[in-house]
């Protein structure tokens, strides 16, 4: 095939193909709900999740929001908070999957 043609049939395929609708691969951690008491009767306890933050200027609520990811790999909607660290760099929690 002459890089002509190749050039050619890339510059109209490129568009197709890109227009495709996709997954996402990592889940979102926006409907995870996080609260102190307990979930309901019918939820799935998922077990133990974790977040934390890496550097000294990081704040609870993005330790929060790395258990929440952490929750949703697992297929959870519901965190059952558990324990912060002194500094707020850690959390966690219990995951749940609740109708």
């Amino acid at each position: 095939m002459s890089v002509k043609k190749f050039l050619f049939v890339t510059l109209f395929a490129l568009p197709i193909f890109s227009s495709c609708s996709h997954q996402a691969i990592v889940p979102e951690a926006k409907n995870v709900r996080i609260a102190r008491e307990e979930p309901s009767k019918n939820c799935k306890n998922l077990g133990h999740v974790e977040g934390s933050v890496a550097t000294a200027q990081g704040k609870i609520e993005d330790a929060i929001e790395d258990m929440k990811l952490d929750a949703a790999r697992k297929g959870a909607n519901f965190v059952q908070m558990g324990q912060t660290s002194a500094l707020g760099k850690n959390v966690a929690g219990v995951a749940f999957q609740c109708p």
